[in-house]
């Protein structure tokens, strides 16, 4: 199978990042937590949401990262429609605001690239082997409070998308989560443009979106 070389460049990219150091959660955390975000994905006999993970035997005795990280991984990977404001501020108030943001791009940069690899046939990488260091403690120089989103962004709220300033508060999530966007989706500046298609005779921004629509009701994605 032919894949574009700016799709396998991307999932390269989101591999490596996901094996390095982010902001909270060192890069052993990282891929541990990525580990139980592909368990939950193709757990044969999925946990219900209120049960944690981490009260089974399904991870390792030995965990780098907290608990609380593990249970909302799974829980976010598996049952994503069960999480609301309540769900996201327990979880939040456990691992802290911005700790939850880069966990929550690290589930949706798992899924990205497992699920494509696994749609189209293709094995799907092995978990990246982690990078040294400790987090970055990187963040914007001044957070807001959004309307639109449960989380805070990076200043000023609002002015953007909920889906566009949703992983701001966490400078290298938001730079990987728009990489994979713009070779999976489309750049963000060519949103503007209802017309625009990446190839001729390929799908339109209109068509995309429909598509999108359809597989959001079937994903149960309230977005």
């Amino acid at each position: 199978m032919n894949v574009r070389d700016d799709l396998t460049e991307a999932y390269r990219l989101a591999w490596e990042h996901i094996a390095a150091p982010g902001s909270w959660f060192t890069g052993a955390q990282r891929v541990e937590l990525a580990s139980t975000v592909q368990l939950a994905m193709v757990d044969p006999d999925p946990l219900p949401p209120w049960v944690a993970v981490t009260s089974t035997d399904r991870l390792p005795a030995e965990r780098a990262a907290p608990d609380a990280a593990h249970d909302a991984a799974y829980r976010i990977a598996r049952h994503a429609a069960t999480i609301t404001d309540d769900v996201h501020r327990r979880f939040a108030d456990e691992l802290g605001e911005l700790p939850y943001v880069e966990l929550c791009a690290i589930v949706s940069t798992v899924a990205a690239v497992t699920s494509f690899h696994r749609n189209t046939g293709l094995p799907v990488p092995p978990m990246p082997s982690p990078i040294d260091g400790a987090p970055t403690r990187e963040q914007p120089a001044e957070l807001a409070t959004a309307t639109l989103n449960w989380v805070p962004v990076a200043a000023p709220a609002d002015e953007v998308a909920a889906v566009v300033q949703a992983y701001s508060a966490v400078p290298g999530e938001w730079v990987n989560t728009w990489r994979l966007a713009d070779a999976q989706y489309m750049p963000e500046p060519e949103m503007v443009h209802p017309d625009w298609t990446r190839r001729p005779g390929g799908l339109t921004r209109a068509q995309m979106e429909l598509v999108a629509a359809r597989v959001a009701l079937l994903r149960e994605c309230f977005y």
